[in-house]
């Protein structure tokens, strides 16, 4: 399986990148490219478009890029085992004094640590960047549609390309001196591991007595090494150490200078070492920090390293893009509407649906019920008006019904509760729906009256009333109009 990865090494003025294939244990550089990007026309994201574009880069390849020397701050700490711990653990609020970035813009992770004897002590390598910084490179990678894996410290990606290209560092005791064009980082280290790093600034100095450049960057690359051994062994730098070089100007005489200073073995790395290269690959310019990138992607069990976009995904946000949060937003309220006017017209739909089976349904009880009903207008007026009908022809017919008397028993009770001594005679009897009306003559007024509470004593007439009581002038007979009003006329009355 062939896996590849793109090292993208972003300085101040240029901008190279190099992809290198890993098939097993083998890495082969397959591409390399440099641009100057000192002019204000120069847009790195335009670079990097072109490398996946007319220049032939892999786009789906692995991508890690570099964070410029004078963004990364390192710091050696001494502390016990408990804030060691803390620090592991991302706990960096304990950091906050010792980085010249403010508290909320720290980018921290542990490179390395070690006990100090006589082990009751740590002492605790930490790099930190700003956010700022990172989300300056992730802009612009942003930009050009790539996306990293990797966002590294220069210096790592010089061990990794070292420790590919120089395997012998990985053992004993190392310095590492990498000049760019204005800085100068030294790294220690033991097993693998590196101890201490220290960016030192370069000043260009008019003054010819001072020597050349390369000169002074021998006598600053010597000095500044031997302060940084003492710091870390408390000893002077022997002769067996070795220090491996990577700089842009001429090596060669920078090599015997620092040698002739030190005393010691120094190599140039060599970033072609163990890396199979086509010819038409070897460039003439340097490629360590952009190969190391890459190998440190492609290898992550030979070499070490930190990375600051993993120590950041937690908390690096994207900034707001209002424009497009109104458009998810308008969109989403697009889709809100129309799934609820779906839904009104599907209600809408079935509420039809269960009318028209209910329409059917009064239609077919209507036929069942009125078989002999042609014209239907409003089955369920219609239905209604019979049934009142039906209601009317029961109260007349049916005796046995329970709220009133059929027409034999109101002749029945007429009959029975008459007063016998009072002479009454019936000349008119009318008996309606729910009324019935009684005409006739007696003796007295006091008789009408006393027949008419026997009347109302009788549980089939809800009401009976006294009407037209008079004296005839020649007879001296009583003649009288009772109204009474039957028991089933009310309950139909309620019911309405």
């Amino acid at each position: 399986m062939i896996r590849r990865c793109i090292g993208i090494d972003i300085g101040p003025s240029y901008l190279r990148a190099v992809q290198i294939s890993r098939t097993g244990e083998q890495f082969h550089i397959e591409k390399v490219f440099s641009s100057q990007t000192r002019r204000s026309t120069d847009s790195p994201p335009e670079i990097l478009r072109s490398l996946t574009g007319r220049l032939g880069f892999d786009r789906r390849a692995d991508v890690a890029i570099s964070v410029l020397n004078d963004a990364v701050f390192f710091k050696n700490l001494e502390t016990d085992f408990a804030t060691l711990e803390q620090i592991r653990a991302g706990n960096f609020s304990v950091l906050e004094h010792d980085f010249p970035i403010q508290p909320d813009e720290i980018v921290a992770q542990v490179c390395s640590y070690r006990r100090l004897p006589p082990g009751e002590k740590w002492s605790v390598l930490v790099a930190a960047t700003t956010r700022a910084s990172l989300c300056e490179g992730l802009k612009i990678l942003s930009a050009a549609k790539m996306h990293p894996r990797l966002v590294e410290s220069p210096i790592f990606a010089i061990h990794a390309a070292a420790v590919v290209n120089h395997p012998e560092i990985m053992t004993g005791q190392a310095v590492i001196a990498y000049i760019d064009e204005c800085h100068l980082i030294l790294a220690v280290t033991h097993d693998g591991n590196i101890l201490i790093v220290r960016n030192v600034p370069i000043v260009a100095n008019a003054d010819s007595s001072s020597g050349s450049l390369q000169e002074r960057t021998a006598g600053i690359l010597s000095r500044e090494a031997q302060v940084s051994w003492q710091r870390v062994f408390g000893t002077d730098i022997g002769q067996e150490i070795k220090i491996y070089l990577v700089t842009a100007g001429d090596s060669e005489y920078l090599q015997s200078l620092i040698e002739e200073n030190l005393h010691c073995q120094t190599t140039v790395v060599d970033s072609y070492a163990r890396v199979k290269t086509a010819a038409d690959c070897k460039a003439d310019f340097p490629i360590c920090v952009a190969e190391g990138l890459a190998l440190r992607v492609l290898a992550p069990q030979l070499t070490k390293g930190i990375n600051f976009l993993q120590a950041a995904s937690a908390d690096i946000k994207p900034k707001l893009n209002l424009r497009k949060e109104l458009i998810t937003c308008a969109a989403l309220v697009g889709a809100i509407v129309v799934f609820w006017l779906f839904g009104l017209f599907v209600r809408l739909y079935l509420l039809e649906a269960d009318y028209a089976r209910i329409k059917n349904q009064i239609r077919d009880v209507f036929q069942t019920t009125l078989p002999q009903e042609k014209n239907i207008v409003n089955p369920l007026v219609q239905l209604e008006q019979k049934l009142q009908s039906f209601r009317k022809d029961y109260q007349l017919f049916a005796s046995f019904h329970p709220a009133a008397l059929g027409p034999l028993e109101v002749l029945h009770s007429i009959s029975v509760t008459a007063p016998s001594q009072a002479n009454l005679k019936v000349d008119d009897l009318l008996i309606g729906a729910d009324t019935i009306s009684i005409k006739g003559t007696c003796n007295s007024f006091e008789s009408v009256y006393e027949w008419q509470r026997l009347l109302r004593d009788v549980q089939g007439f809800r009401s009976v009333d006294v009407q037209n009581v008079q004296t005839a002038p020649k007879s001296g007979v009583v003649r009288f109009t009772i109204v009474l009003s039957s028991a089933l006329s009310s309950s139909i009355t309620e019911q309405k």
